[in-house]
Protein backbone atom coordinates (compact mmCIF):
# COMPACT_ATOMS: atom_id res chain seq x y z
CA UNK A 1 0.00 0.00 0.00
CA UNK A 2 1.47 3.73 -0.83
CA UNK A 3 1.28 6.53 1.52
CA UNK A 4 2.69 10.17 1.07
CA UNK A 5 3.19 13.01 3.80
CA UNK A 6 3.23 16.64 2.83
CA UNK A 7 4.53 18.80 5.30
CA UNK A 8 4.46 22.90 4.76
CA UNK A 9 6.33 24.55 7.50
CA UNK A 10 7.47 28.15 8.04
CA UNK A 11 10.75 28.12 9.67
CA UNK A 12 11.66 31.59 11.45
CA UNK A 13 15.06 31.53 9.96
CA UNK A 14 16.44 32.86 6.96
CA UNK A 15 16.92 30.32 3.91
CA UNK A 16 20.59 29.90 3.78
CA UNK A 17 20.37 29.17 7.64
CA UNK A 18 17.61 26.80 7.19
CA UNK A 19 18.76 25.15 4.63
CA UNK A 20 22.34 24.69 6.01
CA UNK A 21 20.81 23.24 9.63
CA UNK A 22 18.72 20.59 7.66
CA UNK A 23 21.36 19.49 5.24
CA UNK A 24 23.44 18.60 7.80
CA UNK A 25 23.55 14.68 8.66
CA UNK A 26 25.26 15.10 11.93
CA UNK A 27 22.83 18.12 12.91
CA UNK A 28 19.42 16.65 11.80
CA UNK A 29 18.92 13.69 14.78
CA UNK A 30 18.48 15.81 17.57
CA UNK A 31 16.03 18.28 15.51
CA UNK A 32 14.26 14.78 14.33
CA UNK A 33 14.99 12.88 17.67
CA UNK A 34 16.66 9.84 16.62
CA UNK A 35 20.50 9.36 16.32
CA UNK A 36 21.62 10.70 12.77
CA UNK A 37 25.74 11.00 11.76
CA UNK A 38 26.96 11.38 7.83
CA UNK A 39 28.51 7.82 6.84
CA UNK A 40 30.07 8.94 3.51
CA UNK A 41 30.64 12.39 1.92
CA UNK A 42 28.67 13.46 -0.94
CA UNK A 43 30.72 13.84 -4.39
CA UNK A 44 29.99 18.13 -4.70
CA UNK A 45 29.59 18.45 -0.93
CA UNK A 46 30.27 16.77 2.30
CA UNK A 47 25.96 16.66 2.58
CA UNK A 48 25.42 16.95 -1.11
CA UNK A 49 24.83 14.47 -4.05
CA UNK A 50 25.83 10.80 -2.84
CA UNK A 51 26.24 11.36 0.55
CA UNK A 52 24.98 8.98 2.98
CA UNK A 53 23.45 9.46 6.62
CA UNK A 54 22.54 6.32 9.19
CA UNK A 55 19.30 7.37 11.05
CA UNK A 56 18.55 5.25 14.18
CA UNK A 57 19.99 2.79 16.83
CA UNK A 58 20.96 -1.00 16.14
CA UNK A 59 19.07 -3.24 15.66
CA UNK A 60 16.74 -0.92 14.09
CA UNK A 61 18.58 1.54 11.65
CA UNK A 62 18.78 2.54 8.22
CA UNK A 63 20.74 4.54 5.31
CA UNK A 64 19.28 7.49 3.69
CA UNK A 65 21.17 8.66 0.24
CA UNK A 66 20.95 11.81 -0.84
CA UNK A 67 19.88 11.32 -4.87
CA UNK A 68 19.69 15.50 -5.65
CA UNK A 69 20.88 18.60 -4.14
CA UNK A 70 20.37 22.03 -4.98
CA UNK A 71 21.67 24.47 -2.48
CA UNK A 72 19.60 26.51 -0.64
CA UNK A 73 16.56 25.23 -2.61
CA UNK A 74 15.84 21.76 -2.36
CA UNK A 75 17.39 18.15 -0.80
CA UNK A 76 16.29 14.72 -2.69
CA UNK A 77 16.82 11.54 -0.80
CA UNK A 78 15.86 7.56 -1.08
CA UNK A 79 16.44 5.05 1.87
CA UNK A 80 18.88 2.56 0.88
CA UNK A 81 19.39 0.31 3.37
CA UNK A 82 17.92 -1.39 6.50
CA UNK A 83 14.09 -0.28 6.50
CA UNK A 84 10.92 -2.24 6.05
CA UNK A 85 9.14 0.41 3.93
CA UNK A 86 9.58 0.26 -0.10
CA UNK A 87 10.21 2.90 -2.44
CA UNK A 88 10.65 5.31 -0.12
CA UNK A 89 11.74 8.74 -1.60
CA UNK A 90 11.62 12.10 0.11
CA UNK A 91 12.08 15.79 -0.92
CA UNK A 92 12.52 18.73 1.23
CA UNK A 93 12.14 22.29 -0.78
CA UNK A 94 13.01 25.51 0.50
CA UNK A 95 11.95 29.16 -0.08
CA UNK A 96 12.32 32.41 1.36
CA UNK A 97 9.13 33.21 2.60
CA UNK A 98 8.75 37.56 4.30
CA UNK A 99 11.24 38.65 6.30
CA UNK A 100 14.11 36.38 7.72
CA UNK A 101 11.52 32.97 7.02
CA UNK A 102 11.84 30.06 5.26
CA UNK A 103 8.73 27.90 3.98
CA UNK A 104 10.02 24.09 3.99
CA UNK A 105 8.16 21.38 2.35
CA UNK A 106 8.72 18.37 2.96
CA UNK A 107 7.18 15.45 1.12
CA UNK A 108 7.66 11.87 1.72
CA UNK A 109 6.24 8.71 -0.54
CA UNK A 110 6.37 5.31 0.97
CA UNK A 111 4.80 1.80 0.52
CA UNK A 112 4.48 -1.07 3.10
CA UNK A 113 2.11 -4.59 3.14
CA UNK A 114 0.68 -3.56 6.39
CA UNK A 115 -2.01 -0.61 6.42
CA UNK A 116 -2.12 -0.34 10.49
CA UNK A 117 2.26 -0.28 9.98
CA UNK A 118 2.01 2.38 7.63
CA UNK A 119 -0.51 4.57 8.98
CA UNK A 120 1.26 4.25 12.37
CA UNK A 121 4.66 5.26 10.33
CA UNK A 122 2.56 8.20 8.55
CA UNK A 123 1.78 9.43 11.82
CA UNK A 124 5.48 9.11 13.61
CA UNK A 125 7.13 10.66 10.77
CA UNK A 126 4.84 13.77 10.53
CA UNK A 127 4.90 14.39 14.09
CA UNK A 128 8.73 14.18 14.15
CA UNK A 129 9.78 16.35 11.35
CA UNK A 130 7.16 18.61 12.29
CA UNK A 131 8.46 19.62 16.00
CA UNK A 132 11.90 19.51 14.22
CA UNK A 133 10.62 22.05 12.19
CA UNK A 134 9.54 24.08 15.17
CA UNK A 135 12.80 23.55 17.14
CA UNK A 136 15.50 24.87 14.35
CA UNK A 137 13.08 27.80 14.29
CA UNK A 138 13.91 28.95 18.14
Amino acid sequence: MAYTINIRQTVALPLKETFERLSDHNQLGPLLGLPCKRVRDGEDAINGLGSVRTLGVWPIEFDETVTGFEPNSRIDYRITRGSPLRNHRGTVAFAASGEGATQVSWDIEYEIALPVLGMLIKKILARGIGRGLDKIGR
